[in-house]
């Protein structure tokens, strides 16, 4: 038998041909009817599988009605007998019994139509009169209806089914047949353990057709009954593959359909997915943009995120934001920031005067979203540009919103973009919600900064303003912590003594507020007082530890309290709880004054020890409080390690030392105040201080007046060979002042031994900046010069304003 074998479970259009062909071949030359019956069997049996290589069918029968039935050497008659054409089972495969009683070389051949099968085959017997082949005429002849039947009984069918073949699993029993020939019929039934799907039972008509052809090829019939055989196969097939046919068109037409919805839903989940990444990306730039604002108490710092984060938001080419000032012709509107493009563009560009356009925004009114601002009736009126400055970055779709708080117009966002209709109500209402949050941070950060200033301005009233001294340099700085608004209790002092000796005092209040600072000034007098009465380092902390005591019971303070013979070159100091003075020989050795040091002031009255030192000329000595060393993300090891190194490194002009130190170890973070006091003892004569100052009010003159005066005093000091350079740094500086400021500014020139310094001080809060300006403009260049020339340069802020200077070495 051919190894081919058909999934029943798995049974299509293909399975019905190839499995019509080869049944054919397999019957092909059978020489009797039975023969090929039991071909038939064979074939059914070893051909159709259970999807797991395994067997379907345990057992198949092939039944045979017909003339060839008539036993050998029986008589003819007129017409077959009704005897001969009851079916018997021609051929058998798979287990079976055998009847009681049954004789004879073949007890399979069993009278199917007889009372004894309905009795002991009630199923095959139904399924035959469900094919319509049992029904007799009154000589119990069969008539076999026309064509071909397929009749399927599954175990939900029917009860009892599994006991026709018991253990071999049988789930359904499928029987086909139909008329061979006239007055000739045939069925096969297939016992299976593959519960068969309606699909597979339709496709067996078709093999209902090849069954025929295959057992007439073993018989006797005549050309026309093959021929009609063939024709009754190819209409069966022609209309399998016709219902085929259709249900494929409608499976393609479903399919397409389905494909174009499944496409359609593919471009929303991509369009959905694309709004939610948006949406998410909203949400966090708002989130962060919330949190910068909320954070933040800088105010150049606090504008830029908001105006960073609100032109993202609205997709605008660039944004700025305008702080609503009065300037000297009325009002106009200082740019405060820029995002998308270089703050440079705008440079050249006057300040915005309260046009028709902006009045809307600096006034309060509302916000103001135009697709096209050329085409609003407002735009182009004033003089002298009637729209936009020549060299102005173009601008089409327009969105300015105003930022409000109680009332008061703080500033007015502004954003551009050269192509039409950019801006939506959507972009409209995401910066409207920047512009609140900007609002409350604007408020916060001016309230923070006026406090602040409040609280510097308390504090240097409370602090002495150092006097000069002969034969010691001396500068100071006082640094309320950058992120608190109250005052402080730290404090520096200076006090000249009888004899040529001077007491050197830094101390700290623990704590913060007006009381921290009331104490710190109890402190501060008692110290001068106890310093004029001649005591001892050690008596005096001795008696502010019992005053500390007395005035703020539970208050805690440090203190390094020292004293400088200038005529024995020694220093005494004591210190209480304190860090310790740090001291630069002249061979540029560093030391710190940590040998004894005592417990803090408050503790009541306490014995303090003493340490002396040398300070001969030339040494360099610091004091200062815990501020300068310690933060949050550094220990104070670290701190104290890199004010070693940076006293052990290259020294200058101390008041430049002062600010360039203060950038290295604070640089704008610390968390504490900070106070210092630097001094420096000069060898000889060559190495004190020469001072020249002048002031100058903020027009353009000023600029070629400081520089003459420069010119003039490098000559006097014998420095001609710097006379050009420090002329280049002061026209610069000085510019700078009269452009920004424009108040009363002064400049001052300053000379100690190897190192000249140029200071600048006016009323703006702006500190310059390195910033790279676009190729073809020239506006920032001058600060990269003063960068170039100078040793070093910096900025530090003072009451009222700033102070920039520039170190340049005088070999």
């Amino acid at each position: 038998m051919q190894d081919v074998r058909f999934d029943l479970s798995a049974f299509g259009l293909s399975e019905t041909a190839r499995c019509g062909a080869l049944l054919r071949k397999a019957v092909s030359g059978a020489p009797s009817p039975d023969a090929a019956a039991q071909r038939v069997a064979d074939f059914f049996y070893d051909s159709l599988a259970d999807g797991r290589d395994g067997r379907a069918c345990p057992a198949v029968g092939v039944f045979l009605a017909g003339p060839w039935d008539t036993a050998p050497g029986a008589p003819a008659v007129a017409g077959p007998p009704a005897a001969a054409r009851r079916p018997a089972l021609a051929g058998f495969r798979g287990p079976h019994r055998h009847r009681p009683g049954a004789a004879g070389p073949d007890p399979l051949r069993v009278p199917v139509p007889s009372p004894e099968a309905a009795r002991e085959a009630p199923l095959v017997h139904r399924l035959f009169e469900r094919l319509e082949v049992a029904a007799g005429d009154a000589a119990g002849a069969a008539s076999p209806g026309g064509g071909v039947g397929v009749v399927h009984v599954s175990s939900s069918q029917e009860d009892g089914l599994e006991d026709l073949l018991p253990g071999q699993g049988v789930r359904s029993v499928l029987a086909f047949g139909g008329a061979l020939a006239p007055g000739e019929w045939f069925a096969v039934v297939l016992f299976s353990r593959v519960p068969l799907a309606a699909e597979v039972v339709t496709l067996f008509r078709t093999v209902t057709g090849s069954t025929r052809l295959a057992l007439l090829s073993a018989g006797r019939a005549a050309p026309a009954v093959e021929a009609d055989a063939v024709r009754a196969l190819l209409e069966d097939m022609e209309s399998l593959v016709g219902q085929r046919a259709a249900r494929l068109q409608s499976a393609v037409a479903e399919l397409r359909s389905a494909t174009t919805e499944l496409r359609r839903s593919q471009r929303e989940l991509e369009q959905r997915e694309r709004e939610l990444r948006e949406e998410a990306a909203i949400v966090e730039l708002l989130q962060e943009a919330g949190s910068a604002l909320a954070a933040e108490l800088d105010l150049d710092a606090l504008v830029q995120h908001a105006v960073d984060a609100a032109t993202r938001l609205s997709g605008a080419a660039f944004g700025a934001f305008f702080y609503n000032v009065l300037g000297e012709t009325g009002e106009s509107y200082l740019l405060y920031v820029i995002s998308g493009v270089d703050r440079s563009a705008f440079d050249k560009f006057p300040m915005p005067r309260n046009t028709r356009v902006f009045e809307q925004t600096f006034r309060g009114l509302g916000v103001v979203r135009s697709d096209d601002i050329t085409e609003d009736p407002r735009y182009g009126h004033n003089a002298p540009h009637h729209g936009m400055p020549e060299g102005h970055l173009p601008v089409r779709s327009y969105l300015a919103v105003p930022v409000m708080s109680r009332g008061t117009v703080l500033g007015g966002f502004f954003f551009g973009h050269p192509e039409r209709g950019v801006f939506t109500e959507r972009h409209e209402r995401l910066v409207t919600g920047v512009a609140a949050q900007t609002a409350v941070a604007l408020q916060n950060a001016q309230t923070y900064r006026q406090e602040r200033e409040a609280a510097m301005e308390l504090q240097r009233h409370l602090l002495p303003v150092l006097p000069r001294v002969d034969g010691i340099a001396s500068a100071s700085r006082y640094l309320p912590a950058a992120r608190d608004r109250g005052a402080g209790g730290d404090w520096v002092d200076l006090i000249p003594l009888p004899d040529g000796q001077v007491a050197l005092v830094v101390g700290d209040v623990m704590g913060k507020g007006v009381r921290a600072a009331a104490v710190m000034g109890q402190i501060r007098t008692a110290c001068r007082a106890y310093a004029q009465l001649g005591l001892a380092p050690a008596d005096v902390l001795e008696q502010l530890s019992v005053l500390v005591d007395g005035i703020a019971p539970g208050s805690i303070a440090t203190c390094a309290y020292a004293v400088l013979d200038t005529r024995r070159d020694r220093l005494r100091a004591a210190v209480a709880g304190h860090l310790p003075p740090a001291l630069r020989s002249p061979g540029g050795e560093v030391r710190f004054l940590d040998e004894k040091v005592g417990p803090p002031l408050g503790v009541g009255r306490c014995r303090y020890a003493e340490q002396e030192v040398p300070l001969p000329p030339g040494s360099r000595l610091l004091l200062y409080t815990d501020g300068l060393v310690e933060r949050r993300d550094r220990p104070i090891d670290d701190g104290l390690r890199r004010l070693r190194e940076l006293l052990a490194g290259p020294v200058g002009e101390i008041e430049a030392d002062c600010d360039s130190w203060l950038e290295a170890l604070a640089g704008g973070q610390h968390d504490d105040d900070i106070a210092l006091l630097y001094l420096h003892r000069p060898e000889d004569a060559s190495q004190q201080v020469v001072t020249v100052a002048r002031d100058y009010p903020p027009v353009s003159g000023a600029v070629p007046d400081a520089r003459d005066m420069v010119a003039r005093t490098m000559r006097e000091w014998g420095l001609r060979h710097l006379a050009n350079d420090m002329m280049l740094i002061a026209d610069e500086m000085v510019a700078n002042a009269v452009r920004h400021a424009r108040t009363p500014l002064r400049v001052e020139l300053r000379r100690t031994g190897e190192r000249v310094v140029l200071e600048v001080t006016d009323s703006s809060p702006e500190e310059p900046r390195l910033i790279v300006s676009p190729p073809g403009e020239f506006g920032h260049r001058g600060i990269f010069l003063v960068d170039a020339i100078a040793t070093r340069w910096g900025t530090r802020r003072i009451e009222g304003g700033k102070v920039v200077w520039a170190e340049v070495k005088t070999s």
